[in-house]
């Protein structure tokens, strides 16, 4: 179902970080379960995680989905708590007492974040599966890596938008400091471009997901154009 190709350029070794370990790229070999205009396109989009993903992949591909389940996707630093946290109370009849009072990840699970941090003491797989219906969920991964029920189940999708330049620099400023990269920006930069550095390449992964986005059960959301709102307002 998958295939992992280790990244070991000295670009992608300086771009690694002790607390993710050696990055693979990650492939769906059988694309037949996504949704069909992304592939009469093209292949659906890889990305890059680290290799203890393998140990994960299938779990999250089989996870069961449920109709009133909604999915907050993104690539990384494109605006995603942001919409995690409008989602969670418009689905809430804007509780803020309760979003005050019960921190954002138990509210909305970051599914795959336990395979990017293997010391992480809960498996947050399993956290999703047990979560009290209608759940909000959250993930950085492409189409071809999240689970296939999403394309028959059909649930809400939210999926947002940044441009790749404004990207790239908060990323930067991530890895630095929740990562512990001690790299130059130049290097991390090139390592973007590339796609030697965790969840890229970012441009396919949004395609793949404009290509779905007149679907009655999916919102595209451009983080630029939730900015300009926010400001006008």
């Amino acid at each position: 179902m998958f295939t992992y190709k280790p990244l070991t350029c000295d670009l992608a070794k300086a771009v690694q970080v002790p607390v993710n370990g050696p990055l693979v790229e990650v492939h769906l070999t059988d694309h037949s379960d996504l949704p069909v205009s992304v592939t009469n396109r093209r292949k659906a989009a890889y990305t890059v995680l680290n290799e203890s993903y393998q140990n994960y992949a299938e779990r999250i591909r089989n996870l069961t989905v449920h109709a009133d389940d909604l999915w907050v996707i993104t690539a990384p630093k494109c605006g995603t708590t942001w919409t995690q946290e409008m989602m969670w109370l418009l689905d809430h009849n804007l509780d803020y007492q309760r979003a005050t009072d019960v921190n954002l990840l138990r509210r909305s699970i970051f599914l795959e974040f336990s395979t990017l941090v293997p010391s992480f003491e809960q498996d947050t797989i399993e956290l999703v599966d047990r979560m009290e219906r209608p759940r909000h969920i959250k993930s950085h991964l492409p189409m071809a890596l999240l689970p296939k029920q999403l394309w028959t189940v059909r649930p809400r999708i939210v999926y947002c938008a940044r441009n790749p330049k404004d990207m790239v620099t908060s990323f930067y400023h991530h890895y630095q400091h929740l990562h512990g990269y001690n790299g130059s920006k130049e290097t991390f930069f090139e390592a973007i471009l590339q796609d030697l550095v965790m969840y890229q390449p970012q441009i396919p992964h949004t395609l793949d997901f404009w290509s779905i986005s007149n679907e009655p059960n999916v919102l595209f959301l451009h983080f630029e154009q939730m900015k300009r709102v926010r400001l006008d307002a």
